[in-house]
């Protein structure tokens, strides 16, 4: 498990202070000029995605507040400030590898690069409020398999998160009020969003360190091509906890000292395991016929063993959407749940259609045929031709 971007709000801060702040936040970066290395880049706006590698800086002098009516609106108060980035890109300036899994140290780190970037002393990360996490799980799969993956994922439906989700050949994005969870290869999104940023990086580095020689070219490559050989291998698990979800288990938007790692592991899991439909019971998830069949006999008696394997097929092969339409409403989520329980999982199993082209497909050896030859081929009139005439032709 590793962090990825974060979103945090100050305690109210001295104008002073923040005035020292905003005279500082507009579109900025430093490059170290001894080793050419881009220090930081702050900007005051909203970060473009998850994949901006920049430190958004906002200040603020309105918050949302609820009046007797219930409307929630903006108004005055104490300004503060919202710091929202990646502390994986934040630390290494990329996040293949490597990230951060100590939450509270995080986001001291990132407090600590703001605080050094605008030369201003801020009240410590522990009494910040957090307001988004991204939590991440990365898996080493070769290409074919990740590709495997995402095929057996277009079978699965997501009725909650299914009107504004987003399927790609290698991503899945299914956003929610409280939490957003992604499904996608790093190495095409490495190869759009950092490749670019990194060669240019790499390229003032290495002149710097080595000179600018005939072999700069070739070095920073050789270093970008091991970044995006990794980065092909890697399929990244991300779930998005947004501030309505922490609300909703706090009270109120924690502080950093309040989070625990425990806590976001736990829902980066749970949300996992509700997209999925498997991986929460205590024991090996199956998926292959042979052993979902085994592993139903010794879960439940017979006939409902049976009923349920016919339920597994119809799910593997024909996805979410074809069962409903088969099934009853009660059936279909009485039959989907024991066999969650019983740790049967129907996506990526070795059960599928056999496509047949063959242009007799549907062909039966019976004369109610269209292609049965019901009359003798020298009594059709297109074959009444005389010898004499056969003669010419020859």
């Amino acid at each position: 498990m590793a962090y990825d971007t974060v979103k945090l709000r100050s305690p109210f801060l001295d104008p002073s202070i923040m005035a020292r702040i905003e005279a500082q936040c507009i579109l900025r970066s430093g490059m170290h000029m001894g080793t050419g290395e881009v220090l930081y880049e702050l900007h005051a706006g909203e970060l473009l995605g998850s994949w901006d590698s920049r430190i958004a800086i906002k200040p603020m002098h309105e918050e949302h507040v609820c009046d007797k009516n219930g409307v929630t609106r903006y108004a005055p108060c104490e300004p503060y400030l919202i710091v929202e980035a990646s502390v994986h890109k934040a630390m290494l300036g990329h996040n293949v590898y490597g990230g951060p899994t100590d939450f509270r140290k995080a986001c001291c780190d990132l407090v600590a690069l703001v605080e050094m970037l605008l030369d201003t002393d801020m009240p410590g990360a522990d009494f910040w409020t957090v307001h988004r996490v991204d939590v991440a799980n990365v898996f080493d799969l070769p290409k074919p398999a990740i590709k495997q993956f995402f095929d057996g994922m277009q079978l699965l439906s997501f009725p909650r998160r299914g009107k504004k989700a987003m399927r790609t050949a290698q991503s899945f994005y299914f956003p929610g009020k409280t939490t957003t969870v992604k499904f996608y290869h790093k190495g095409p999104e490495f190869r759009v969003h950092d490749l670019g940023r990194l060669r240019r990086f790499f390229k003032i580095l290495f002149g710097h360190l080595y000179g600018p020689d005939e072999a700069l070219h070739e070095r920073v490559e050789r270093k970008l091509n091991a970044l995006q050989r990794l980065a092909d291998k890697r399929l990244r698990v991300e779930v998005e906890i947004h501030a309505d979800k922490l609300q909703y288990d706090f009270g109120r938007n924690p502080t950093v000292a309040e989070v625990s790692d425990e806590y976001l592991q736990r829902i980066h899991d749970n949300e996992i395991e509700r997209v999925l439909r498997e991986g929460k019971q205590g024991m090996d998830t199956v998926r292959t016929e042979e052993a979902v069949w085994q592993r139903l006999q010794d879960t439940y008696p017979s006939k409902l063993a049976h009923v349920l394997h016919a339920f597994w097929q119809v799910m593997a092969v024909r996805g979410d959407e074809k069962a409903r339409e088969r099934y009853t409403k009660a059936t279909f989520y009485r039959n989907r749940k024991l066999l969650e329980e019983a740790g049967v999982s129907w996506r990526g199993s070795d059960v599928f259609i056999v496509a047949n082209d063959s242009p007799i497909h549907d062909f039966a050896p019976l004369r109610v045929d269209p292609r049965f030859c019901h009359l003798p081929a020298r009594n059709r009139p297109e074959y009444h031709v005389s010898r004499d005439l056969l003669r010419l032709a020859a």
